[in-house]
């Protein structure tokens, strides 16, 4: 079995590395799509697995085996309910990276999650804010979603960021500004038919074998 290594691909993906546990149920985003609209808009939103569906579709590529034969395949339904936007940071760049300048936080929150956090603004948050955003590069919502609106009994709500992008940064806060402490739904952010990009965290798989975690084929008991 010496040098098994030339005779057959490696088994598994080399993008989930290290294959341990997340460290966060929050999916991290490392780069964030552009908008080149001028009216500003938050980029992200947060869903919940619900189900796998058949989908049926036409393969419409010319150069394919099969072209304008039928397809089958997996599609995975998402639950996705309102999220709540809880406050406004504001981040700096240098040539070490983003560093937050101002955290504002709502006044109030939905009574879905506002038993949940414990978040309050410093005295003259908002005016501190709005003088410093010379040297802001970047503006992120702070975002909230409550799992039992999508059907699941966890109370504690995920907190995570999501890019607001389009139009100037002074645009951008004041877009926020106005939706604090409120609910936006995935309409109000994505269009219908729209492509996007989806991260996830998986359920994982615990200490199941290599089949299960690597696809590693099975050989016959004889071989």
């Amino acid at each position: 079995m010496g040098h098994r290594k030339y005779a057959q691909p490696r088994r598994g993906s080399a993008a989930y590395y290290p294959r341990v546990r997340a460290r966060s149920m929050e999916a991290r985003i490392r780069t964030w799509p552009k908008n080149n609209s001028d009216e500003p808009k938050i980029l992200a939103h947060c869903g919940f697995k619900a189900g796998c569906v058949q989908v049926v579709t036409i393969d419409d590529r010319d150069k394919t085996p099969n072209a304008g034969k039928q397809l089958v395949s997996l599609g995975t339904v998402l639950v996705t309910p309102p999220v709540s936007i809880l406050g406004i940071r504001g981040y700096s760049k240098d040539h070490y990276g983003l560093h937050a300048e101002f955290d504002v936080y709502a006044s109030e929150f939905p009574k879905s999650i506002s038993k949940e956090i414990n978040l309050k603004n410093k005295d003259g948050a908002i005016e501190n804010a709005e003088k410093i955003l010379g040297r802001v590069k970047e503006i992120f919502a702070i975002v909230a979603v409550s799992p039992r609106a999508a059907g699941l009994e966890q109370k504690k709500p995920y907190i995570f960021e999501a890019l607001v992008s389009g139009g100037d940064v002074k645009k951008q806060f004041a877009h926020v500004k106005e939706l604090l402490g409120k609910e936006i739904k995935i309409d109000q952010i994505f269009e219908t038919g729209a492509t996007i990009d989806v991260a996830a965290i998986t359920k994982g798989k615990g200490w199941q074998g290599v089949i299960q975690r690597f696809g590693v084929k099975k050989k016959q008991h004889k071989s």
